[in-house]
């Protein structure tokens, strides 16, 4: 679709980003992490652009400098590049994985305590109806 720009589909983002593709997952389900580029049927697709910046944003979160980023990134990406196939999915960035969870337990936290919040009020609804007194 894009003939310059290389997409990359879910467990091939994760393992750019140094994730697990269930934490992105989770990510997207709270609505955090990098941008979707295209949505197909049931594949998603990601810009390796997006998955930059995002890792970017992550690294300027936590305040470490331009040549500490360089090197972290081009350390995993050699620790990935000497991994054989069947290995590649299962392994992460124990760094990533701390930025990424700080982001989703932020992003999550929020959308619990709305669910939470919306649950309540569907109880004190439902404590007050008449057909819950006859059970």
């Amino acid at each position: 679709m894009f003939p310059l720009k290389r997409m990359l589909s879910m467990p091939e983002a994760a393992e750019h980003i140094g994730i697990t593709p269930f934490r992105l997952r989770c990510l997207r389900l709270v609505r955090a992490g990098p941008h979707v580029a295209v949505k197909n049927a049931r594949e998603l697709l990601y810009r390796i652009e997006d998955l930059d910046s995002y890792v970017l944003s992550l690294y300027e979160r936590v305040n470490i400098s331009t040549t500490e980023q360089l090197r972290h990134r081009n350390e995993w990406r050699g620790r990935i590049a000497g991994l054989p196939d069947t290995q590649r999915g299962r392994i992460s960035d124990p760094f990533m994985q701390v930025l990424t969870r700080d982001e989703l337990l932020e992003a999550g936290a929020n959308r619990g305590f709305r669910v939470a919040f919306l649950g309540g009020l569907f109880l004190i609804f439902l404590s007050h109806t008449p057909l819950l007194w006859r059970l």
